[in-house]
Order: structure tokens, then C-alpha cells, then sequence
């Protein structure tokens, strides 16, 4: 567990001690308006966009209440315009799900699945008193989820899960989905609400090219969602896309909701891929070496960056470069006019390349507004795979 050394409100972020996982709020903001103004329609005496999408925040990538809270009221005050938000969340785990309930949010998806006894007996639990519906990919869990939700005179919301291509999870084929939308809609206890879908990460940052792919991945839920309501089965929710390509996903006939889930923050990798939007939650590091005029060290490693994915960017030091991290140090490498111009002591930033594995190192965001500290914002979700 993180034990950080709370310093005052007003402390210049420089000043932070490090490593320090920061929030820049002004680029958070700016973020979180940027994607849901792609949402906002216009009522009938103004123009209007070609969405009936909203944005349903999937806020496991960062685990933080306070930001979580800005996303499902990125509306307030624009009573011009309808809502670009459900209003509600998504988790990928029950734990997330009991973390965020207890922090007041009350309708939440649960896109991971909950099969063992435990849990279910900890998911009725949470939904006696909040709106919690969860996915579905296999008939068995179907069955056990109505039996449990029967004993204890509870109805829980289903939907089920499509895999579009990713092979992370979900059914196959439009049949299979049929197949699972009618045994939910017998059981007893459950509640059918639609389909959910995550194509899983995309490989080019060409906006046509992933487009295209957008579209040709979301092909299984377009013909699962026809065939259910062929059958004279009522879907009402299609939640599908990301933060990859919410703006595709949100225009596709039938979906509902787009599940996107780093842009407040961002981080390295899709950077690449949405650059009106900016990295603003990122590590603050302090050199404590430099040995060679050609090499560095800093205080922020695997340990604080969780590089798993790829290694953190180092941002704005032309000629230097993170290349490799060991358990508590990061190592750049120095050349051109970056060489032998750092002292210990010196302050440098990086951009995680996976923004929700780095915050799985952290108990706090360090949340600043123009380069001071405004307080310390719990990662309430941090840990809470269970």
C-alpha cells in the first residue's frame, strides 16, 4: 500500500514528493467536455448530431471516484442540450463495483462476470440497494444467477456479452447470443437488458482505417440484435465501443451507449490513437543519478509505472528517452542537447504507457490545478479485483 507523505494544499507540483501519480485537472476537464460534446445533441430548434448514443464511463482504468463523478455530470448546467451521459458507470469486477457503490454511485455495469457462489451471494447483496446488472456468456452462470436471485426475492439485470473479435470473452455468433437472450428472459429472478460488446484494442491510428475496422468488428452485434428482436425479445441496451473509437461506435445504428474508459486521463498508447485528447494523469519522477553524461537515473520504475505493456514516455526533454525500467529505478538514455544536463534532484515527467496499470501502483491522485496542489483523490478501486 502507497504511503505518501501528504503535503498542504497550495504546494507547488514540483514540490510533490516523488514518485507522485499527478492529475492535471485543467486537461481533465478540457478531455471529458471534448468527448462528451461528440454525444451532445442539440434539441429540435438547433442542430443536430447523428447519435442517439450516450457515454457510459467505464472507470476501471483509473479506479477514482472524484473523476468518475465529473464524467456522469460532464452535463450539469447545459440545459440546452440533451444528455451525452447514461448517468451511470461500468466496472469490470464486483469489487469495483462495491467500491464505487459505496462512494454513491447507484447504476453500475458490471462487464466482468460473477460465477462463483460467493460473489453472486456479494452481487445480491450490492443490489439490494443499488441498480447493478452484469454480463453474461454461458448458460450455466445464467442458471445460477436465477437461482440465487430467486431465493432471495431479488431480480437482477443481465446482459449478454458478444465477442466481436478480441477472443477476451462473450459468445461467438448471433445463434449463441439468441440462444443466451432466451434462457435469460425464462429465468426466473434475472432481468434481460440488451447486449455488450469490447472489440479489444485496434492496431492502426488512420481514422479511416479504423473506422472500417470499428464497423466490420461490430457486424456480430448488429446481426445479434436483429435476430433477438426477430424473436420478439425487447432490447432496449447495446452498449459497444471505447475510447479507441467512440465516435465510430456512437454513430452505428442500435447502440445505445459507448463504454469508454481512459480519456479523461489518457495515456501513451491511445495518445496515438485520439490526439485532441491529452495525457493528464502522469508520474512525476525525481533524478537521483546521473552517473554518465550519457545515462540517468530515476526514482519511478516498474513498481510505480507498471510498464507491462510498453515503457513510459518521457515527456518534453528533447534528446531524452526512457528505454528501460528495473523494480524501483527508470533509466534514459541522454544524447544532442540533453547530455549531461541533469542534476540529482531534477524534475522530469512520464506518460504511462497503460494508464490503468500504473494506477494500480498508487492509494492517491495528486490532483493540480495551474501547477499547484488541490488535494489528494483516493483510488478507492485500486486492488479490488475480487
Amino acid at each position: 500500500m502507497e504511503r505518501p507523505i501528504f503535503q498542504p494544499v497550495g504546494t507547488p507540483v514540483e514540490g510533490l514528493d516523488t514518485p507522485a501519480l499527478v492529475v492535471d485537472l485543467d486537461v481533465m476537464e478540457a478531455n471529458i467536455d471534448t468527448l462528451h460534446d461528440s454525444f451532445r445533441q442539440l434539441l429540435p430548434d438547433g442542430e443536430t448530431q447523428e447519435t442517439d448514443a450516450c457515454v457510459r464511463p467505464h472507470v476501471s482504468c483509473h479506479g477514482c471516484p472524484e473523476i468518475a463523478l465529473r464524467q456522469v455530470s460532464a452535463d450539469e448546467g447545459l440545459i440546452d442540450m440533451a444528455p451525452s451521459c447514461t448517468g451511470g458507470i461500468s466496472v469490470a469486477s464486483l469489487g469495483e463495483a462495491e467500491a464505487f457503490a459505496s462512494a454513491g454511485f447507484n447504476d453500475i455495469l458490471i462487464t466482468g462476470r460473477v460465477v462463483t457462489r460467493p460473489k453472486i451471494r456479494r452481487l445480491l447483496a450490492l443490489a439490494r440497494d443499488n441498480w447493478v446488472f452484469l454480463a453474461v456468456d454461458n448458460l450455466r452462470n445464467v442458471q445460477d444467477l436465477s437461482e440465487a436471485a430467486v431465493a432471495e426475492d431479488a431480480i437482477l439485470g443481465i446482459v449478454v456479452d458478444i465477442d466481436a473479435g478480441y477472443g477476451h470473452g462473450g459468445v461467438g455468433s448471433s445463434d449463441e447470443a439468441l440462444t443466451l437472450a432466451q434462457a435469460v428472459e425464462e429465468a426466473p429472478g434475472l432481468a434481460l437488458m440488451g447486449l455488450m460488446t469490447y472489440e479489444g484494442p485496434y492496431s492502426s491510428t488512420s481514422q479511416p482505417q479504423l473506422e472500417e475496422e470499428s464497423l466490420r468488428r461490430l457486424q456480430v452485434v448488429n446481426a445479434a440484435r436483429e435476430q433477438i428482436d426477430n424473436a420478439g425479445i425487447e432490447i432496449t441496451l447495446v452498449s459497444a465501443g471505447s475510447t479507441y473509437n467512440y465516435d465510430v461506435a456512437a454513430r452505428i445504428p442500435g447502440v445505445t451507449e459507448v463504454m469508454a474508459g481512459v480519456y479523461p486521463l489518457m495515456d501513451a498508447q491511445m495518445s496515438r490513437f485520439r490526439p485532441e485528447l491529452q495525457p493528464a494523469a502522469k508520474v512525476l519522477a525525481t533524478v537521483i543519478s546521473h552517473p554518465v553524461p550519457e545515462r540517468a537515473v530515476v526514482d519511478a520504475g516498474h513498481k510505480t509505472t507498471g510498464p507491462d505493456f510498453g515503457v513510459a514516455v518521457l515527456e518534453d526533454v528533447p534528446g531524452a528517452v526512457a528505454t528501460r525500467f528495473s523494480a524501483e529505478h527508470g533509466i534514459l538514455e541522454l544524447e544532442g542537447e540533453a547530455t549531461g544536463e541533469f542534476s540529482p534532484n531534477d524534475k522530469v515527467w512520464l506518460v504511462p504507457y497503460s494508464l490503468s496499470l500504473c494506477v494500480n501502483q498508487f492509494d492517491y491522485f495528486r490532483a493540480v490545478r495551474d501547477g499547484r496542489l488541490v488535494g489528494y483523490w483516493p483510488i478507492s478501486a485500486r486492488g479490488r479485483l475480487e
